[in-house]
């Protein structure tokens, strides 16, 4: 069983004919029995016999799934959650969870989504310092503005709310993680907020 399901991972990303001939096999193989059954009045004719039909067909079963999950392919549009990109080549669908941004000593970069949604460029901001500077680019038609709180959910600081431009907001934070969102209603329950982690 174990060399059948290894054997199948060398069909990942290649075509279904492997799959196609499982499945052909077992048809015939459910077929011939069917007939056989029907047409004989001592089938099985013994334990043995009847075990080895049972298994036969076990096996075929489980090549076939095997061979199903082995060589299947994510539909267009749905993002691989390997690499994050989808398989119509258009780009990142998603940030992977285990993304982490490299700590930077100087300002932070951060924007708002100039279509219009509501989300930063960046999920993940992080600092290797204390004295932590986030430079915040809003060129969304919406106005924003970047809160930063602890895990106790205090605001430790915040840049004004505003639409066109940037403002800085600075603050000196002992390490740890805090999260950072923009706090006009609506906009971090819709997804417009991160994670900023100070070493």
């Amino acid at each position: 069983m174990v060399h059948l399901l290894l054997a199948t991972a060398a069909f990942h990303d290649k075509s279904k004919v492997p799959f196609f001939i499982a499945a052909g096999v077992l048809v015939a193989w459910v077929v011939l029995m069917s007939v056989y059954g029907i047409r004989s009045t001592v089938f099985p004719a013994s334990k043995v016999q009847g075990r080895a039909a049972v298994l036969i067909t076990a096996v075929l079963i489980v090549a076939t799934v095997a061979l199903a999950v082995g060589t299947a392919k994510t539909p267009p549009g749905v993002p691989d959650y390997n690499t994050g990109v989808t398989t119509n080549g258009v780009g990142p669908a998603f940030t992977p969870v285990n993304a982490v941004a490299p700590a930077t000593s100087g300002p932070l970069a951060l924007a708002a989504n100039p279509s219009g949604a509501l989300a930063y460029n960046t999920k993940v901001l992080t600092s290797a310092t204390s004295h932590v500077v986030i430079d915040f680019t809003n060129h969304s038609p919406l106005s924003h503005n970047v809160t930063v709180a602890n895990a106790a959910g205090k605001v430790l600081g915040a840049t004004p709310t505003f639409d066109g431009g940037s403002r800085t907001l600075t603050l000196d934070l002992p390490p740890g993680t805090y999260v950072y969102y923009c706090s006009v209603p609506g906009h971090r329950q819709a997804g417009m907020q991160g994670t900023l982690t100070v070493r």
